[in-house]
């Protein structure tokens, strides 16, 4: 891997099942990247259209208010209103209510379902957490065929003089709008008149003409929760939004960049990341990409640590200065990378929006290996130990899965130059050589493949260059196919520890181990040859040993 990690391109995503035509390929690799153009109008639905099962419990929840006689008006808020309008389906349905708490309003649930013979629901409360810029009391309860409904009271907010933790009372339903996150979140769907309504008079306009605001001064809705930053690149490039100008402003000063490293925590901005890069409509490269422009990236992929960062350079550790992770041609490099491994899977075919879940988890490991491809060769010291940097920020920094943190940072970033090293071997396939490294690396040899192929195109200055290099790359993915090799990581031994013991007369310990490797490398030149015809060879090779 070379030490100056430049742009790059991607390849292959999600195949084992056929190796991707040259020419497909070759047109990844000239993909000039995701940009953002201006659309036009969209339209909306005049009205929202009911499911079957949305009908359904609606009329069950009015029947609830209406026998309780609790002159509650009930509403749908949020992400529900707007998917709902865009012709999109939900199963995100929060319900507030004006007149009471959400709690409240479940526990009458249950005692309708009580007076009716019916099974009660269990009720989950979510607590207010104002450390953590959650200020509102949820309860949760799952219904019929719907799935997990949310019940929330509305609310307004007074903040205290010098006290940034407001006080909640129960609002209006103008003043909950206000609220809200962005505008095109801040819109309602009234059950019982079966209506939208827009109390800010600009989340309707905002949603059509793709426009990205808040309903306040944004730099108090940051500062309330500074989450809502990331919620606005998610938000922004899943939809295709502009930016307002005075919300970009906003996200750009330092003391809201500040408020989201030391007042969210690590978990919800892994969270928020995730759903940027998979799920339904996201748009990664979109979202990196906006990610770079708002200068968010130090902030979410490398806050201020506690320990020295170091680069390997050949065999000595070089401790890097407080300024390395603000030099924005490195991030530049990362969203690079990640933006054409994106244009890569999407010219394989890809409807990213439809990925089965083991799928969406292979393009978001995808994805995170090329825009921490730079990091590689950076880690930390933690207990005693070097930490591969990427390892580290995945775990630690984003509190991903460990078994995400391990993959991209000690396998498939760790074998990248020894993966590019073996496809310039193709003419000459080497079935030892290549089976050992693929039982090495194992299923995420493809992953790994198409990380080589964005590193090494990213240097290439010509059109005839970027092909020969996707060439050498389907060549060498046709090989694994041709000789057998997809699933060898799951090739068993001939012989096993205590047969090598017992006819072979090897001692224990050690020596057990090597037999083992001799073996394997055996089955990889002889793929078709018997366990007996295993033993024979080895009983002549001890017995050749011993006689020397």
């Amino acid at each position: 891997m070379s030490d100056k990690r430049r742009a790059t391109q991607y390849e292959g995503a999600f195949a084992t099942k056929k190796p991707r035509s040259d020419a497909a390929m070759t047109a990844a690799a000239s993909s000039s990247g995701s940009s953002s153009t201006a659309r036009p109008p969209l339209q909306l639905r005049d009205r929202i259209e009911l499911t079957p099962q949305e009908q359904q419990l609606f009329e069950f929840l009015l029947d609830v208010e209406k026998q309780y006689a609790c002159s509650a008006v009930l509403r749908v808020a949020g992400g529900w209103v707007r998917d709902k309008l865009l012709g999109r389906d939900s199963d995100d349905v929060d319900i507030v209510i004006d007149s009471m708490k959400g709690k409240e309003f479940a526990d009458l649930i249950n005692t309708y379902e009580r007076d009716h013979g019916h099974k009660q629901h269990p009720v989950g409360v979510i607590k207010a957490n104002p450390d953590q810029s959650k200020h509102l009391e949820t309860a949760t309860m799952q219904l019929g065929d719907i799935g997990w409904v949310d019940f929330v009271n509305l609310r307004a907010e007074t903040y205290s003089q010098d006290h940034r933790i407001p006080d909640i009372e129960f609002g209006t339903p103008l003043q909950d709008a206000q609220r809200r996150d962005f505008t095109i979140n801040s819109l309602f769907y009234n059950i019982a008149e079966r209506k939208v309504e827009d109390f800010t008079e600009q989340g309707v306009s905002d949603l059509r003409h793709g426009i990205l605001r808040t309903p306040l001064n944004p730099r108090v809705t940051f500062l309330d929760d500074p989450l809502r930053v990331l919620r606005a690149v998610r938000f922004a490039s899943r939809f295709d939004l502009q930016l307002d100008d005075t919300l970009r402003a906003a996200v750009e000063l330092d003391e809201v960049k500040e408020a989201l490293i030391k007042k969210v925590s690590r978990e919800r901005v892994g969270k928020e990341l995730v759903g940027m890069l998979v799920g339904s409509s996201a748009h990664p490269a979109r979202a990196l990409r906006l990610i770079h422009e708002l200068q968010l990236c130090k902030p979410i992929f490398l806050p201020p640590l506690d320990q020295p960062i170091f680069q390997r350079d050949g065999t000595v550790a070089v401790a890097v200065g407080e300024g390395w992770a603000t030099d924005d041609a490195i991030w530049k490099l990362s969203n690079t990378y990640a933006a054409k491994m994106y244009d890569l899977v999407v010219v394989a075919g890809n409807d990213v929006s439809k990925l089965a879940e083991e799928e969406q988890t292979a393009l978001k490991l995808r994805i995170l290996a090329s825009f921490l491809l730079p990091f590689a060769d950076h880690y930390v010291v933690e207990k005693k130990r070097q930490v591969a940097l990427p390892t580290f920020i995945i775990r630690e920094l984003l509190k991903l899965r460990n078994r995400d943190a391990d993959d991209v940072g000690n396998v498939i970033l760790k074998n990248v130059a020894a993966l590019q090293a073996l496809t310039h071997t193709t003419a000459a396939f080497n079935r030892v050589d290549v089976g050992l490294f693929l039982r090495e690396i194992k299923s995420l040899w493809e992953l790994c493949r198409d990380v080589a192929l964005v590193e090494e195109l990213v240097e290439c200055d010509s059109d005839e260059q970027r092909a020969m290099i996707s060439q050498r790359y389907h060549a060498f993915s046709t090989k694994i196919v041709e000789f057998g090799l997809v699933g060898i990581w799951d090739l068993k031994s001939l012989l096993n520890g205590n047969e090598l013991v017992k006819e072979l007369q090897v001692k224990p310990g050690p020596s057990i181990k090597q037999m083992l490797d001799k073996i394997m490398i055996w089955q990889l030149e002889n793929p078709d040859k018997t366990r007996d015809e295993c033993l024979a060879h080895f009983k002549e090779v001890v017995a050749s040993t011993e006689s020397k």
